[in-house]
């Protein structure tokens, strides 16, 4: 057999050893994911979505979307993005999907979602978009960058959210007929527990000086009823209740475990927290709604920050919004209210619908 020269050995280790020491190294998910994906189109079955809480169990919208070319071989991962329109997707809300192609919503989880950026009962002009990746991209999530995520092009939506309003049945509601209102049980304002806890309470404004008033467990006269036996008690064949603060606005607790009841009249809410940048000496004060004394209302420039609702500018009523704080729902002693844009805003709280108080955050658009 003929011997190869020893020069043609050497030249050849050259060439074979840095092509199979190169191949070893290569990326496969660097390099399939920076190869271009089809553009892909977003579809609703409808741009106008009115919603209402008694058809909370029904059909919202569904959306369903597919590529303007050949469909991408390998898999693709997706996630479902809206924004207010004015907003463009800054900060958008993602939904993610996995691999599907299609998304539908019931009324009732779709008016959860788009609370997230449209206050509650309020409408908005909302777009939305799919976010899309291979899967290899996304698995490796924390490198991603801008030549391996696109987009649908946005489509525009007309939503309209309903303010969810809890039903509360008997025995977790009293009424509170009195001389302020003509003693009328069916029109007289309620207290409300958690069902079983036997735990009332609610916002009241009485527009007289000397209110008296009786508990019904229910809307009628034949109903149990309960009045003053002495003390901070209530019971049965007892004399009517009285509130000796003058007229005004007042929270009143009551608990059918000790037949004990209170009172506390509100002189006044106001904000406090790093969202007011900390140059006032004392809360903000509010002002109550002219038409309904149980909203108030402030317009406020606030910074990137936190901010409480506090009554009577003191710690014993105070309201945050428990975390992750998207439902705008108060909650006693808790986290404070997040503010993730400096501006000026409109901020509301309503404690007219005895436990289904709500607080509105609203930016204004300059």
């Amino acid at each position: 057999m003929r011997k190869l020269p020893h020069k043609f050995l050497f030249f050849s280790c050259l060439f074979v050893i840095p092509f199979f020491y190169c191949k070893k190294q290569i990326d496969f998910a660097a390099t399939v994911s920076h190869e271009h994906l089809p553009q892909l189109s977003l579809r609703a079955s409808s741009s106008k979505i009115v919603l209402y809480q008694s058809n909370a169990k029904m059909t919202a919208v569904r959306f369903d979307w597919g590529y303007l070319s050949q469909t991408p071989a390998d898999a693709i991962y997706y996630l479902l993005e809206f924004s207010l329109k004015e907003d463009q997707f800054a900060n958008p809300v993602e939904i993610a999907l996995g691999s599907s192609l299609a998304a539908g919503f019931t009324v009732e989880e779709f008016n959860q979602l788009m609370q997230k950026i449209i206050e509650p009962g309020d409408a908005g002009d909302v777009i939305a978009r799919i976010k899309y990746m291979r899967q290899v991209a996304y698995n490796n999530i924390k490198s991603l960058n801008g030549e391996e995520v696109y987009y649908s092009d946005p489509i525009l939506l007309q939503v309209s959210t309903y303010r969810h309003i809890i039903q509360y049945e008997s025995p977790d509601f009293m009424t509170i007929p009195g001389n302020y209102q003509s003693w009328n049980p069916l029109l007289a304002p309620r207290l409300v527990s958690k069902p079983a806890e036997k735990e009332y309470e609610g916002y009241v404004y009485f527009p007289i000086e000397y209110p008296q008033f009786l508990f019904i467990r229910g809307t009628q006269w034949s109903d149990f009823t309960f009045g003053y036996i002495g003390g901070n008690k209530f019971g049965f064949k007892g004399t009517p209740l009285s509130i000796f603060g003058g007229k005004g606005f007042y929270l009143l607790r009551a608990s059918t475990n000790t037949n004990t009841w209170s009172y506390t009249k509100i002189k006044s809410w106001g904000l406090s927290g790093s969202a007011l940048g900390g140059q006032l000496p004392q809360d903000l004060e509010m002002s109550p709604d002219p038409s309904n004394e149980c909203i108030w209302r402030v317009n406020v420039n606030l910074i990137e920050g936190e901010f409480k609702f506090r009554a009577n500018n003191g710690n014993e009523i105070v309201f945050g919004n428990q975390w992750p704080g998207i439902d705008h729902v108060p909650d006693y002693d808790s986290d404070g209210i997040r503010i993730n844009k400096s501006g000026n805003y409109t901020i509301e709280l309503d404690l007219s619908i005895p436990g289904n108080y709500l607080f509105h955050v609203h930016l204004n658009r300059q």
